[in-house]
C-alpha cells in the first residue's frame, strides 16, 4: 500500500514514520527544496524531529502528482488556513486515484468561511457521494508529534463521511503504540481539536503569569464546558467532548512542554515581544490564533457566549494586558456552574 501525505513538517513525518512500519511506501509532499532533500539524503527532519530516524519507505518530493499517483488514501497535514489552497492543487493535479479516501489530520476552522476543515476539502473536490469523489475523515485526538516519532503509546480518533468503510481504515492506520478509535460525530470531533488549543494558549498565559495548579484547572474545565456549549450549537454531540478529541487532546495540549500553543501563550505574557511579532518567529503554527478569531466569530453568530476564549482573543488581538484578561474572567458576575 502507498500512501500520501501532504506536509513535511514535525506531524508529516511522525505519522508517515508510524505508517511506513506497515504500508509498503509512504510519499511526503512539500514545497521548501532543501527540507525535501534534507529528508531525503539523511533519513531524518532535523529542523522538526531532531535526529529521529525516517524509515527508508518514507521519502519526500516536491512533486505533487509524483505524491498522488498510485496512492491508497491521501492524508492532509498542513495548517488549517492552507487546507484549501493545497486540496486546490490537489484537484488541478487529478492524480488521486478513486476511491482513494482523504484523511485530514490539521486542526482548526478556516477563518473566512467559519467551516471545519472537512467541508473544506469537500467544497473543493465536491460531495462524497458523488461518483468518482473520495471519501472523507479525520484523524484527530491527543498526538503530539514528538512522541509519536518516538512511538509512545498514543491514541485518536477516525470520523468520517457517511457511506465509506471507515472501519477498514481504522485497522489499516491502527498499529501496536498507535491505537485509533471511530466515532460518527465527525462534527464533534473537528470541533472538539480545533477549539482546545485557545484554552491551551490560555492555560500558558496563565502559566506564564505565575499562576499554579488551580487556575489550569479552572481553565480547562469551564474551557471544555463553552467548547461543548458552541459544538452543540453547531450540532455536534455532548458525549464526543468528553473523549479522545475533547478533553483527552485538552488535557494534553494544556499541560505538555511540546504544546506549541501552551508555550506561545506563555511567551505572550512575558512582554518581550508582541503576539504578532511572535508569531513571526514561530518555526510551526500556532493553530489556537486563527482558532480564537473563528471560535469567537461563531459564538456570535450562534450567541454563545464565550468568556475564556474572549479574553484569549482580546490578549491576542486588541492588546489587552494578560492579567488584566484573568481579572475580568475572575470577576464575571457569579453564577450556577451548570448553567
Amino acid at each position: 500500500m502507498k500512501a500520501a501525505i501532504l506536509g513535511t513538517g514535525s506531524w508529516a513525518c511522525a505519522f508517515g514514520k508510524h505508517l511506513a512500519h506497515k504500508w509498503d511506501r509512504v510519499v511526503l509532499w512539500g514545497i521548501e527544496p532543501e527540507q525535501i532533500h534534507v529528508i531525503n539524503t539523511t533519513g531524518t527532519n532535523p529542523a522538526y524531529l531532531g535526529e529521529v530516524p525516517l524509515p527508508p519507505n518514507l521519502r519526500a518530493t516536491l512533486d505533487l502528482e509524483e505524491c498522488l499517483s498510485g496512492a491508497d488514501a491521501l492524508f492532509v497535514i498542513v495548517p488549517s488556513q492552507a487546507v484549501r489552497t493545497v486540496m486546490e492543487q490537489v484537484a488541478a493535479v487529478a492524480a488521486l486515484p478513486d476511491p482513494a479516501p482523504v484523511i485530514c489530520l490539521a486542526k482548526g476552522f478556516e477563518v473566512d468561511t467559519l467551516k471545519r476543515l472537512s467541508e473544506v476539502i469537500q467544497d473543493v473536490l465536491g460531495p462524497p457521494e458523488a461518483p468518482g469523489n473520495h471519501p472523507v475523515a479525520v484523524l484527530l485526538g491527543p498526538s503530539h508529534a514528538e512522541e509519536v516519532a518516538r512511538e509512545f503509546p498514543t491514541a485518536v480518533v477516525l470520523s468520517g463521511t457517511p457511506g465509506a468503510d471507515w472501519a477498514h481504515w481504522q485497522h489499516e492506520i491502527a498499529g501496536p503504540f498507535f491505537r485509533v478509535y471511530t466515532n460518527d460525530d465527525m462534527a464533534g470531533v473537528e470541533i472538539a481539536s480545533g477549539f482546545k488549543n485557545i484554552i491551551a494558549l490560555a492555560v500558558g498565559m496563565a502559566d506564564g503569569l505565575g499562576t499554579g495548579d488551580n487556575t489550569r484547572g479552572v481553565l480547562m474545565t469551564r474551557g471544555l464546558k463553552e467548547l461543548a456549549r458552541l459544538g452543540v450549537a453547531l450540532g455536534a454531540r455532548t458525549e464526543t467532548f468528553f473523549g479522545l478529541a475533547g478533553v483527552g487532546d485538552m488535557i494534553t495540549t494544556c499541560i505538555s512542554h511540546h504544546s506549541r500553543n501552551r508555550n506561545f501563550g506563555e511567551a505572550v505574557t512575558r512582554g518581550d515581544l508582541s503576539p504578532e511579532a511572535l508569531l513571526g518567529e514561530q518555526v510551526q503554527v500556532v493553530e489556537g490564533v486563527p482558532m480564537a478569531k473563528a471560535a469567537l466569530k461563531l459564538g456570535m453568530k450562534h450567541g454563545i457566549e464565550l468568556p475564556v476564549t474572549r479574553q484569549v482573543h482580546d490578549v491576542l488581538f486588541s492588546g489587552k494586558p494578560p492579567r488584566q484578561a484573568m481579572r475580568e474572567l475572575m470577576e464575571r458576575q457569579l453564577r450556577d456552574e451548570l448553567e
